[in-house]
């Protein structure tokens, strides 16, 4: 099984036994009755003896008196601020639980509170360590004490079962999307090539200047997609774009690295990344007869599905953008930092020879993967030897850089792969100035988010970032040949990246 499904596998048997061994079959409280305590309960004496009205069970409640915590009062509040946006009927977080009810809660009670206490939900890896970030889903420590006290006390609800359970705020919604793009057919891959990159074109037929204001990339088969990146490319690079496509017979073409013609970087997606809408007042101008390239990475284990991923845009006239006051034209760039990864002392294997590992990566990815991870090295002032005492089965990678997009910063995000453990991303590091501006200390691959700070941050190109990444072999699949990790393009390869996004400032 591909290690990444594996892992969300495990998490969710552990959730499902749980829930099966301490929920009701009433969904109104997670907390089996005591058999033995009932029986010996005396019978009721009285007119009560006799009453043989039934009892609504939307009017019911199942809190007993003396429980501390309250389900309306302290708990719902946290569910319908950080949990119930993505767990409604039809959410994201929909096809592991939905919290329609305040009895649903109840039914997955010992579920909540494992994967709260754990930190595994509700999702949110940057630390406090970061700067404030819009859409904060993270819980307090005592948010999750909270939960765990509902828990502990059997789940009790002091509210009628049916009682809807409402979002404060949705989070990441759908993008209000003026089309969906896709390829002019689905894309069959093969399992002969395991990790496989492919670019199509995705023309928006602009015939007059719009202004961009988000996308959204909607993958099809989520069990190969490992993630995708979007660029632009301007009208004079179609004739390129037209001459690669479906030289092998198949929409677009093979693309590892980058869209192999003129076109810059705009965006993309990941796991657990949402619709980008860009900010208001913000945008990227396009002109008639520019066009996008979707580059999907596909990791193929099991089986190859065709695949129609697509992506969905929202525009604004140049009329809609003067109404507004104005647009600030955005742009991201990337700052890249070596990945080097020894084999630990315990392992062996010639694939633990770097320049084995590097053969290998060019064979399947082509030259342009000697270029990246030789170039990623020396670009930041190290050697391969300069990672070689990194054998304890751990290592990291640090890398200073000059910021290349001045301006107001409104995104930032990192992106790793599956054996990845940390990322920090700091801005001016070593001075009076030092700021962290993304702190993860649990890496997590299946959620890779963009960041938007809440305050408005400037940047000058006299101003310093530093990335650094730290990696884990023991979160490497133990079915794979031991080897040097290296920056490359494949899903068990690995990378060190960071993606600043900026306008202008007013």
């Amino acid at each position: 099984m591909h290690s990444r499904a594996a892992r969300l596998a495990a998490v969710l048997f552990a959730l499902a036994l749980l829930a099966a061994s301490c929920g009701s079959n009433d969904g109104t409280s997670s907390a089996e009755p005591d058999a033995t305590n009932d029986a010996a309960e005396p019978a009721p004496a009285g007119p009560e003896a006799d009453d043989t009205t039934p009892v609504d069970s939307a009017s019911a409640t199942t809190e007993p008196a003396d429980v501390a915590v309250s389900f309306t009062t302290d708990v719902q509040p946290i569910l319908e601020g950080s949990c119930v946006s993505c767990h409604v009927p039809g959410g994201p977080g929909a096809v592991h639980m939905e919290l329609e009810t305040i009895a649903d809660a109840a039914k997955d009670a010992a579920g909540i509170g494992l994967v709260t206490g754990t930190g595994y939900m509700p999702p949110w890896p940057a630390s406090d360590l970061s700067i404030p970030f819009h859409d904060d889903r993270s819980l307090t420590d005592d948010q999750i004490a909270t939960l765990a006290e509902w828990v502990a006390d059997g789940a009790p609800l002091d509210a009628p079962d049916d009682t809807p359970l409402v979002a404060a705020a949705e989070i990441a919604p759908p993008l209000d999307a003026d089309m969906v793009l896709t390829g002019p057919e689905p894309y069959q891959g093969s399992t002969d090539t395991l990790d496989d990159y492919r670019c199509q074109i995705y023309d928006p037929e602009l015939t007059e200047p719009q202004w961009l204001k988000g996308a959204e990339f909607r993958p099809d088969q989520t069990t190969v997609v490992h993630h995708s990146v979007l660029f632009l490319a301007r009208a004079d690079a179609r004739p390129a774009a037209d001459a690669l496509n479906y030289q092998d017979g198949q929409p677009g073409w093979q693309c590892y690295g980058l869209a192999g013609l003129d076109a810059f970087q705009m965006g993309g997606w990941a796991p657990g990344q949402a619709a980008r809408e860009y900010p208001d007042g913000i945008g990227i101008l396009m002109q008639p007869g520019d066009f996008f390239i979707n580059q999907v990475h596909y990791h193929y284990e099991e089986d190859a599905p065709a695949d129609n991923s697509g992506t969905a845009f929202a525009f604004a006239s140049l009329e809609d953008a003067e109404a507004a006051g104005g647009f600030r034209e955005l742009t991201s760039h990337r700052y890249l930092t070596p990945a080097e990864i020894p084999c630990a002392e315990w392992e062996e294997g010639p694939l633990c020879d770097r320049e084995a590992s590097l053969e290998a990566a060019i064979e399947q990815f082509g030259p342009f993967a000697r270029t990246i991870a030789n170039g990623l090295t020396a670009a930041c002032g190290y050697t391969p030897e300069d990672f070689a005492h990194m054998t304890d089965g751990t290592a990291s990678s640090t890398c200073d850089k000059n910021i290349t997009n001045p301006g107001q910063i409104v995104a930032v995000t990192g992106h790793m792969h599956e054996i990845g453990s940390a990322y920090r991303l700091t801005l001016n590091p070593d001075t009076p100035d030092e700021r962290i501006l993304l702190d993860i200390p649990n890496w997590s691959f299946e959620w890779q988010l963009v960041y938007g700070p809440t305050e408005d941050i400037v940047v000058t190109a006299d101003d310093v970032v530093r990335v650094e990444c730290w990696w884990d072999r023991a979160k490497i699949d133990p079915d794979l040949e031991p080897r040097y990790v290296l920056w490359a393009e494949g899903t068990n390869d690995e990378m060190c990246y960071t993606a600043i996004s900026t306008v202008p400032v007013e």
